[in-house]
C-alpha cells in the first residue's frame, strides 16, 4: 500500500519517550503503530480499546471528611490489634503468586 499521508501531531515529550522504549520492545516505531491504529480503527468501527476512567472499588471511595476520619480510625484500631500483615511478607506472596519482583 503506497504511504503517501503525513501527520504532524505535538505530544507530551515524555509520553513520546515512554512510547517509544515501549515499541522499540516490540520492534515496532510510532509510525507503525500509529499505522496499526488507523487500519483498527476502520477494522472495528472505532477505537479498538476501552477509552473510560477506571473507577475505584466502591469500598475505596470516600464521600466525606467524615468518612475518612471513620476509615482512618478502624485502620488506626487494626494497626494497635496487631492485624497486620508485614510488607516483606506481602511482597513475597506476591512473588510467589505473580513472579513479581518489586
Amino acid at each position: 500500500m503506497i504511504k503517501n499521508e503525513t501527520l504532524h501531531i505535538r505530544v507530551n515529550d515524555g509520553v513520546k519517550l515512554r512510547a517509544e522504549k515501549t515499541l522499540d520492545l516490540l520492534g515496532l516505531s510510532i509510525a507503525e503503530a500509529v499505522n496499526m491504529l488507523l487500519h483498527q480503527i476502520t477494522l472495528v468501527g472505532g477505537l479498538p480499546f476501552d477509552v473510560k476512567i477506571p473507577l475505584a472499588p466502591e469500598s475505596a471511595i470516600v464521600r466525606s471528611g467524615e468518612e475518612l476520619r471513620e476509615k482512618l480510625s478502624v485502620g488506626a484500631e487494626q494497626i494497635k490489634a496487631g492485624k497486620v500483615i508485614d510488607a516483606g511478607v506481602v511482597m513475597a506472596r506476591l512473588s510467589d503468586k505473580y513472579g513479581f519482583h518489586g
